[in-house]
């Protein structure tokens, strides 16, 4: 059996790019962390709710200058605006983190992705995703520690808009 040119072209670049991501895995740091972080939410009616938040966070830096991260939280608590009770079940989001090369123990970064969210509205249960941004600093302590402050802004879209700000700390494999 003859195989076209252009397929035996395709499998190359995928055993090829098989192999430089196979690579990048191997060499890859994963790390861990947590936030604590305030969410403000501005939806529908409700404008400047805001909730007491703890952000889950794990990821891997694949190179000095881009991480691959995953995140999930809660807001705990609630918050009232004109009569209308504003609670968060969870939220949840994958990110990719732009780190300049820079020397020292400060290094900021900006993230971007994916989130997802729910809230309940008195009572009622409203879910928003879509394109989340945002930047930080983190400040290294120790080999393996560092903290970060952050600001994301989980949801901006036709709805409204949903922000996380947060201070927290990570720990590095």
């Amino acid at each position: 059996m003859r195989i076209p040119f252009a397929v035996k072209h395709c499998m190359a670049g995928g055993v090829l790019a098989a192999g430089v991501l196979a690579a990048t895995i191997v060499q890859a740091q994963p790390y861990v962390g947590a936030q604590a972080g305030m969410m403000k939410i501005d939806r529908g009616q409700v404008s400047d709710a805001t909730l007491t938040g703890l952000t889950l966070r794990g990821g891997l830096v694949l190179h000095e200058l881009l991480s691959a991260e995953v995140r999930v939280g809660k807001a705990v608590g609630d918050d009232s605006y004109r009569n209308v009770d504003v609670e968060n079940d969870f939220y949840y989001g994958a990110y990719a983190r732009l780190t300049p090369p820079l020397a020292g123990p400060v290094q900021p970064y900006l993230i971007g992705g994916y989130s997802y969210v729910e809230n309940d509205f008195n009572g009622n249960t409203l879910r928003d995703d879509g394109e989340s941004y945002g930047g930080g600093f983190d400040l290294g302590m120790e080999e393996h520690l560092s903290m970060n402050l952050e600001y994301l802004r989980l949801v901006d879209n036709d709805f409204g808009t949903q922000e996380l700000i947060g201070v927290g700390v990570n720990y590095a494999f």
